[in-house]
């Protein structure tokens, strides 16, 4: 069953490098985190193999991924922490995640969530 009538609008936004050199701590935690990591034209090439044309592509904005992402999760963890009773697997995620954010601050200049629009052929 088709979710998408032909000529429908897709939009997916992924994980995606933004150059082609990379430090390899970086390229090591993306590799292990979220091994689909890729470029964009790599993205773009398999809308292209599912029948898809792009139709536009562009790069969240950092203020996306800080004022609306990252802040707002840094401002949860106290609560969740403690909903949790400060146990071991509970801060092994919040530790998880806040070693996420130093990597987006530190790297931010080659990784980015890409946004893609494409029409179904």
């Amino acid at each position: 069953m088709p979710l998408l009538k032909p000529s429908g609008m897709l939009v997916v936004s992924d994980i995606t490098w933004l150059s082609n050199a990379r430090p390899p701590e970086l390229e090591d935690y993306w590799l292990k985190e979220y091994a689909e990591i890729d470029s964009a034209s790599s993205k773009i090439r398999i809308l292209e193999k599912y029948g898809f044309t792009p139709v536009a592509y562009f790069v969240l904005p950092e203020y996306c991924w800080l004022d609306a992402y990252y802040h707002p999760l840094i401002e949860s963890f106290p609560e969740f922490l403690s909903r949790h009773g400060n146990n071991d697997k509970a801060q092994a995620l919040v530790d998880a995640e806040l070693r996420e954010i130093a990597m987006y601050k530190t790297f931010k200049r080659h990784y980015g969530y890409g946004v893609y629009i494409a029409r179904k052929l």
